[in-house]
């Protein structure tokens, strides 16, 4: 809906007609901003915090994985989202191979790990920070510059902040979600969108740890135990996950857990749920042989257990089993079945899960139906632009959700420079 102002509100504008005004200066928004400054276009970053992409500098231990191996079809694939085919545009516009070689022109390398994951050879977020900033101009960024709205004008947009009111025909908003508020990350673009009468989604958790009194109460001796290459299977949900588990003094962590948090959320508002863990990375076509030799030897069960897991968690799960026998060759065939199942099938009852604030990632925001899937364009507001987290667009872990950031950003970028009238120069005198 289209708002007239006061004429005395023209006085505090800067009129930026032509201009683009990007809101958040984090991966999405910085990438737009290079869009648009290799097409030559205006823009201003507005920025509340003291310094860019704050999040992005903690992400991956502040090693930052920039983005993976995958196709566009297996990325695409991977995503737990029904609406995932939505990115194929983005994708192939502009995906992980197209993100290794932008960082590469900018003269940053990157490091395959475990196979798929891409990290910069520094083993530095800031470098992937200073890459994003190479080719940008610093006097088009206004740092402490909150948002506090958006509104929608004949013309174009007007976007207030505490000191100043800044015209534009195109607005671009990269305020990420309310995910780690620290950073500055607060959802803002969820205000901003309700008060255009653009459709939302309430933010949930999508990459956090889980919570679980059994642990804190019962498994206190666990924590901080760590188990390397575990799999973990939860209650009504087909797909395994794979990866590192860390036993903290409220549950689990780890990125085996980060990775599969974003399904726990829908299934905790029905009760508690379990998930189960291997306690060992030795495959479990290798126990069987592996017990049998140990049969063979006078070793008590914790000795034996302690050729697969750690001292603590071989006692655990004896003490689970309620075992009173000291020798394995003493155990039952029962019980060597219950022993191997404990192994690789470990149940730990999951009560909650963190608020939204402290998830590393939210699902929810902008809702998709909202957008054009060509460009990141809401349909109903020409101009108008939501980018990277702060729509509802979100994978697991892996490099999957600086993917998305990077290429919805550059997507509004290249829409904005299809459209923009380049026979029009003098808003440049602006910045």
């Amino acid at each position: 809906m289209q708002e007239q102002l006061p004429t005395s509100l023209f006085q505090t504008w800067s009129i930026m007609r032509d201009s683009v005004i990007i809101v958040g200066g984090g991966p999405a928004g910085l990438m737009a901003a290079n869009v648009l400054e290799k097409h030559h276009i205006p823009y201003l970053i507005l920025e509340k915090n003291d310094q860019l992409a704050k999040k992005l500098l903690l992400t991956g231990g502040k090693r930052c994985n920039v983005t993976n191996e995958r196709s566009v079809a297996g990325f695409i694939e991977d995503l737990n989202m029904p609406h995932r085919k939505f990115l194929y545009h983005a994708l192939t516009s502009f995906g992980p191979k197209e993100i290794k070689q932008f960082l590469k022109d900018r003269g940053l390398n990157l490091l395959l790990e475990e196979g798929y994951k891409y990290f910069p050879e520094t083993h530095k977020s800031l470098s992937v920070l200073e890459a994003l900033l190479k080719d940008l101009d610093q006097n088009k960024i206004m740092y402490q510059s909150s948002v506090k709205a958006i509104k929608k004008l004949n013309d174009g947009y007007v976007v207030m902040t505490k000191n100043q009111d800044y015209h534009a025909s195109y607005v671009i908003v990269a305020t990420g979600s309310n995910a780690y508020p620290t950073t500055g990350s607060s959802g803002d673009g969820i205000v901003f969108a309700n008060h255009l009468g653009i459709k939302t989604i309430p933010f949930s958790p999508a990459e956090t740890y889980l919570l679980s009194s059994q642990v804190k109460q019962k498994f206190k001796h666990l924590q901080g135990v760590s188990i390397q290459g575990t799999t973990l299977k939860m209650d009504g949900i087909k797909q395994l996950f794979h990866g590192d588990l860390l036993f903290t003094h409220q549950g689990l962590s780890g990125p085996v857990v980060l990775h599969a948090s974003e399904h726990v959320y829908p299934l905790l508002e029905k009760g508690s749920i379990h998930v189960r863990i291997s306690l060992t990375s030795i495959p479990i076509q290798d126990y069987d042989q592996s017990i049998a030799n140990l049969l063979d030897e006078n070793k008590t069960i914790v000795q034996s257990l302690e050729s697969f897991t750690s001292k603590r968690l071989a006692s655990t799960i004896i003490e689970h089993l309620h075992l009173k026998k000291n020798y394995l060759k003493e155990l039952s065939k029962k019980e060597l079945i219950d022993l191997k199942n404990m192994m690789y099938a470990f149940p730990i009852e999951i009560d909650s899960m963190p608020s939204i604030e402290h998830a590393f990632v939210n699902k929810g925001g902008i809702a998709i139906e909202e957008l054009d899937q060509s460009s990141m364009e809401v349909k109903s507001s020409s101009g108008l632009y939501f980018i990277g987290e702060i729509t509802d667009l979100q994978g697991p872990i892996g490099g999957y959700n600086l993917t998305i950031a990077f290429s919805t950003g550059h997507l509004a970028g290249e829409s904005i420079a299809k459209k923009y009238n380049t026979g029009w120069t003098s808003s440049r005198d602006f910045f």
